[in-house]
């Protein structure tokens, strides 16, 4: 067995299945790869729905179920029954092409001693709202930081498509269960992996469409929330070194730099923004701007005050969670 695609899932049936259709559309050889689902405590039907799918489509696929503990463990128990010699890591939502086993089982073939990060693209239909095209022109950005022609290094590391040896993974310990919201677990596992030499190349050609659910604003923020929860647990194991450290710094009393006096006045601005009466008037400000004045700098201004709140709320609620370790 060559490969092994791994994909973690939770109450998300129906954009499995599409992404399960996709992987069935394969012209890689019969026999020499496998798709792993890890259903992590879903309660929507998934594992019958995907049961009755398997029987009538000839797609190598294994089922697993475990109780909800979080995208990291159920990639975990993935990696641990899987046979291929390299993993596959994509999610649930996933729409990739044909030649997308092939492509990175010869990506780590040509470049050993380095991990492949594949592209991800959003469906055109997303650029179809003001929103939209603001998200997908945050995406881009770091795609457009890199060669659109051909593999280079990177720093950048998401487990929505990511292949590397098993040998590695398993060396490392594969990612950390202690993290349970889907945000900066691979973050982790790939700073293990350059501690070890290894390298990350972003490949432009190995391509998945991402059918994603946080595709307006109010979505979009609650992801950019639930990130930032576990970014405070990166922050208390990594402090500085954490690749989002200036966010934990910024909506804490940490500060970012910038001056006590500016930072604590944009803290208090994001804590009148984070009540009830202040989300009431931003949304209706972003309304507005939406239908006078879209794709302006000032309706983008505002998007951005959205998101910038979101992360505070994100940051505040994790040092509830977690604390926060002062840096020494």
């Amino acid at each position: 067995m060559e490969a092994s695609i791994i994909i973690p899932t939770h109450n998300r049936c129906e954009v499995l299945l599409q992404t399960l259709e996709a992987l069935a559309a394969s012209d890689y050889q019969s026999g020499q790869w496998e798709v792993l689902v890890v259903d992590d405590g879903s309660d929507d039907g998934t594992r019958e729905r995907v049961d009755a799918w398997s029987r009538t489509t000839p797609l190598p696929l294994n089922l697993l179920s475990q109780e909800a503990r979080g995208p990291a463990a159920a990639r975990n128990a993935g990696a641990g029954a899987a046979k291929g010699g390299v993993l596959i890591f994509i999610d649930n939502d996933m729409l990739v092409r044909p030649d997308f086993v092939e492509q990175h089982v010869n990506s780590l073939r040509l470049h050993p001693g380095t991990w492949t990060l594949g592209r991800v693209v959003h469906p055109p239909e997303l650029r179809a709202t003001p929103f939209g095209r603001y998200r997908d022109d945050l995406h881009e950005a770091f795609y457009r930081a890199h060669s659109p022609d051909a593999p280079s290094e990177t720093l950048g590391i998401s487990a929505q498509n990511l292949s590397l040896p098993a040998s590695d993974f398993r060396r490392l310990g594969g990612f950390d269960e202690s993290i349970t919201i889907a945000s900066c677990e691979d973050m982790l596992l790939g700073i293990a992996a350059r501690a070890t030499g290894i390298r990350t190349l972003y490949h432009p050609g190995i391509v998945g469409v991402h059918n994603d659910w946080a595709v307006d604003l109010v979505s979009f923020c609650r992801r950019q929330r639930l990130y930032s929860i576990s970014d405070v647990l990166l922050w208390n194991r990594l402090r500085d070194e954490s690749p989002r450290a200036r966010l934990v710094r910024a909506n804490t009393e940490l500060g970012d730099g910038r001056g006590l006096v500016a930072g604590a006045l944009r803290r208090a601005a994001k804590r009148l923004l984070a009540t009830k009466t202040g989300d009431v008037c931003l949304r209706t400000f972003v309304r507005i701007a939406e239908r006078v004045a879209p794709d302006t700098r000032a309706c983008r201004a505002l998007y951005d005050a959205a998101v910038a709140t979101a992360i505070y709320q994100g940051v505040r609620e994790g040092v509830a969670r977690h604390g926060l370790r002062r840096p020494t």
